[in-house]
């Protein structure tokens, strides 16, 4: 069963960690090639970070650096309406109509509805391909009445 999202605010960067995630992915993107290792101050072990761990913490600080609010969620999170509409940036009632459109799948909870992570990310996947495949097909047509696109 999905878990319920729980109330834990975005990372919000300051100046300080702006600035150090700057630095450090500054480190990771240069000649050497970084790799990140975890280590314990104590007993000096280390243990190497997988490629997609590293890729991860690369985005984090790719955000932190541009002054962007981080958050991570679990995949199985469910977000109600109005947490869809802001992870969509559209409305709340954009949201419903996509539900009751069948766009968009949904539990309910009593009357609330309650929206899986995983879906929203296929259907702005699905939008993302529809709307790359309709700038092709313009770009297509633009060139055929030469409009030098």
């Amino acid at each position: 069963m999905a878990r319920v999202l729980r109330d834990h605010p975005p990372l919000v960067p300051n100046d300080a960690l702006r600035t150090h995630a700057g630095e450090l992915l500054r480190h990771l993107e240069g000649e050497a090639g970084a790799r990140f290792v975890l280590r314990d101050n104590e007993t000096n072990e280390e243990i190497e970070l997988s490629e997609a761990l590293y890729d991860l913490l690369r985005h984090v600080l790719v955000d932190l650096s541009q002054n962007r609010a981080v958050q991570i969620l679990p995949r199985d999170v469910e977000l109600t309406t109005v947490q869809a509409a802001e992870f969509l940036q559209v409305s709340r009632p954009f949201v419903i109509k996509l539900i009751d459109e069948g766009e968009l799948p949904c539990r309910r909870v009593g009357s609330h509805r309650r929206i899986r992570l995983a879906d929203l990310m296929a259907y702005r996947r699905r939008l993302a391909a529809e709307s790359k495949r309709l700038r092709e097909s313009m770009t297509k047509e633009a060139e055929k009445l030469g409009w030098g696109y």
